[in-house]
């Protein structure tokens, strides 16, 4: 009889523990996405399935609120990794505002703000950024004007028992991916400092989950990962546009990023133990949001349509017809090259170039519409022209190749510039090893530079005013002039002028390591 007793006893004592260790696990689902860039609408995207090419919409406000509500429940958290404007015409036409009202749609939780998200200044957004029902985050950026954080660093909600906190990030290189003049009302604070700060607010707080909600780009987060992961959790990112089908995990963070564009819905399903604070189970992937019929959201899609209806008609209007797909991706990317070349040719320039980033877009072969190009190159960047001597030119050709090579051993996606009229000739491999002599020929329009000759130059107002950014320190000050035309309106002036394009990508950028 005792010896049952004691069975017994320790059965409930068994039976206590597991009730209390399950009565500790909490669900919850955290859905996010990031560089929606104004794609209101579903667009037509491609893909390549044995030899056939399929072509279907994705994307949209309405489609990615479709998905939301198909997935939402009470445990769901709904956060926005940042660069919502820019990148249609709807937005830079309003200055944001329609994206504003937009987000007022997803019941969103919080945002934090991108480097894009300042395109129209830093006065605009926060003027915009006054209405808004949902928590946006800044929290290592300080508005000058005011004298206070331009956002909030934390946000503390508590959702089915999980009390969680969120520490929003804005790139700390926002100087030079906007035009200065956009961020000169913003001291961009110490990240490292933020962090700190923001992770003792919440363990002060007793947070049981910490979350940075970040638009620094997967590297970055990364290093996060390799500082923080004593007390961060979670890393929802932006910026870099990469497509984590399912999370990242270093040193037990796990990063997540749900590519560009509306494209992916990203899901992140977890069991967090509330008394120890940790993730005991987690399961990430990335849905498409193909636009169906079944799932997008009626109402909003008439309410997205009726924001466009006006101006509509100009931005569907044809405009030229495009016999080869046009890819943006590349240095040598026949899209770029054929921006660059109109530029040179409208400016009567020697050469001009272009920064890939300015890019935004693929654009398939067929019809070519105004807004396609207004969607390939949203930011309304204007022409400036300079002159320099072909020696000068030289420095500055291999003072870029020398930055390209700063961007790869950081382990950041090189940024070339595309270019025309000129065509290099470089070793990548003694480019990393920086020997002298890497470039092996520059050639302007097929002839060596001449060192005395004087040679006119046309890139865009951005370029110019990062102008170290892509060279370097220069041992001369260029002097541009403002032509005052917007890079569109020139786009498109050509398209109507060649009617059919049919440009083919040529090697300007030549590495010799790998002809070989």
């Amino acid at each position: 009889m005792k010896k049952r007793m004691i069975i017994i006893f320790y059965l409930l004592i068994s039976l206590h523990i597991a009730y209390s260790q399950d009565n500790n696990i909490r669900e919850l689902r955290i859905m996010h996405w990031n560089d929606f860039h104004s794609r209101n609408l579903p667009y037509k995207i491609s893909k390549r399935t044995g030899t056939d090419t399929i072509y279907y919409y994705v994307g949209g406000v309405s489609g990615l609120i479709g998905y939301i509500k198909q997935y939402k429940d009470d445990k769901s958290l709904l956060l926005h990794a940042g660069d919502e404007f820019q990148g249609t015409a709807i937005s830079t036409l309003t200055k944001g505002e329609s994206q504003i009202k937009l987000l007022e749609l997803y019941d969103l939780d919080a945002i934090t703000l991108g480097n894009h998200d300042f395109d129209y200044t830093a006065k605009r957004v926060n003027e915009l950024l006054k209405t808004a029902k949902y928590k946006f985050l800044a929290g290592n950026l300080y508005y000058k004007p005011e004298n206070r954080p331009f956002g909030d660093l934390v946000y503390i909600k508590e959702i089915n028992n999980i009390k969680i906190g969120i520490i929003g990030l804005v790139t700390d290189e926002l100087y030079t991916l906007t035009l200065p003049t956009n961020v000169q009302d913003i001291e961009i604070l110490n990240t490292d400092s933020c962090i700190k700060a923001g992770i003792q607010e919440l363990k002060n707080n007793k947070c049981d989950l910490i979350i940075l909600l970040t638009h620094f780009g997967v590297d970055k987060d990364s290093v996060f990962a390799t500082k923080y992961y004593g007390d961060v959790d979670i890393i929802i990112g932006g910026h870099s546009h990469t497509t984590l089908k399912h999370p990242k995990k270093i040193n037990g963070v796990l990063i997540c990023q749900a590519g560009a564009y509306g494209r992916y819905l990203g899901k992140l399903d977890l069991k967090v133990d509330i008394e120890k604070d940790t993730i005991v189970y987690y399961d990430g992937n990335l849905i498409e949001v193909v636009f169906d019929s079944l799932v997008y959201d009626k109402e909003v899609q008439q309410y997205v349509e009726k924001m466009e209806e006006e101006i509509k008609p100009l931005l569907n209007r044809v405009i030229g017809t495009l016999e080869v797909d046009w890819h943006s991706k590349g240095i040598n990317c026949n899209l770029g090259q054929w921006e660059a070349d109109v530029f040179r040719k409208k400016t009567s320039s020697d050469i001009s170039f272009i920064n890939s980033g300015g890019i935004r877009k693929d654009v398939p072969k067929g019809n070519i519409t105004v807004r396609d190009i207004w969607e390939v190159n949203p930011f309304g960047n204007t022409l400036n022209t300079f002159k320099i001597s072909g020696k000068f030119l030289k420095e500055m050709i291999e003072n870029h190749f020398k930055k390209v090579q700063e961007d790869i051993e950081k382990g950041e996606y090189p940024d070339f510039l595309i270019f025309s009229g000129l065509t290099v000739v470089y070793n990548s491999e003694e480019m990393a090893k920086k020997q002298v002599g890497f470039i092996k020929s520059i050639k302007v329009n097929g002839k060596d530079i001449e060192d005395d000759k004087i040679y006119q130059v046309a890139t865009t107002n951005y370029v110019v005013s990062q102008i170290n950014k892509y060279f370097g320190n220069l041992s001369e000050k260029i002097n541009a002039i403002e032509t005052n035309m917007i890079d569109r309106d020139v786009l498109i002036e050509a398209v109507e002028q060649q009617k059919v394009i049919n440009n083919q990508s040529e090697e300007r950028l030549i590495d010799e390591a790998k002809k070989y």
